[in-house]
């Protein structure tokens, strides 16, 4: 049987936000396809003007096809992960039926489970201030190490930032606004994880998430990390975390309900 798991990136982020987590997976014979959204458009410096004319529906459909050419190549629907937005991203992918298990960490919220605080609020300080969806933004580096990298040994924090890049005005105004997701359309199993840590997608909001995927069709399973933080794609315990994913990716499906 395929078992191709699909690595959907979070806002700010590309394709190589997985880095860390990928071995894990791959060693456990899953084929990883972590594609970078709009890497022409989303770049880390000097961002095209038209960039602000993508918005969160054009972040969807990219993937969304991502998930249909691994269906044509393989035979069969892949897996999702999805982090911060792009556990947003790929709670939409199971709401259309395009994938076969889907994996939402520390993912931001559909429009029922939003959740603000002062530390979500100053992690994206910089975009709150002039919200303006004509233009490009990068998380400020004062944000990003509060709300992102709180967690991460300082020492790394420049590293991780240096790769950092500008996301659509219009898709930060989309996220604000709410994206809705009926969770009576998810048909396949569903893992939400949350990060006690978390700063920029609240755990209680994150909990949020799971509750509402706790009443789909088939009810959806919740893991909550006490020691994690936003960046859990890269953070110590890191390995721990992947090491879970796995065993409930390999589940036999009866099992998650």
């Amino acid at each position: 049987m395929s078992k191709t798991l699909l690595m959907i990136h979070g806002i700010g982020c590309g394709g190589d936000a997985w880095d860390r987590m990928r071995p894990g997976f791959e060693a456990a014979g899953w084929t990883c396809d972590a594609p970078t959204l709009f890497p022409d458009q989303r770049t880390l410096d000097n961002p095209p003007v038209t960039l602000s004319d993508l918005g969160f529906d054009d972040y969807v459909a990219a993937m969304a096809e991502a998930a249909r050419k691994i269906a044509r190549e393989t035979g069969a629907k892949p897996a999702v992960i999805g982090h911060s937005m792009g556990g947003l991203i790929a709670q939409c992918l199971a709401e259309r039926g395009l994938v076969s298990q889907a994996v939402f960490l520390t993912p931001a919220q559909p429009k029922d489970c939003s959740e603000v605080s002062l530390s979500v609020a100053y992690t994206f300080l910089n975009i709150l201030l002039t919200r303006d969806r004509k233009r490009a933004y990068k998380v400020w580096r004062s944000g990003f190490r509060f709300g992102v990298l709180n967690r991460v040994p300082r020492r790394r924090h420049e590293a991780i930032y240096a790769r950092a890049r500008f996301d659509s005005g219009k898709v930060y105004g989309d996220l604000t606004d709410g994206i809705e997701v009926d969770e009576g359309l998810v048909n396949v199993p569903t893992l939400t994880i949350a990060a006690s840590h978390d700063r920029a997608t609240l755990a209680r909001a994150v909990r949020k998430v799971g509750e509402k995927y706790a009443r789909a069709p088939v009810p959806g399973d919740f893991f909550e990390y006490p020691d994690n933080a936003h960046w859990i794609v890269d953070e110590p315990g890191t390995d721990a975390v992947v090491a879970d994913i796995v065993e409930w990716l390999d589940e036999p499906f009866g099992d998650h309900a």
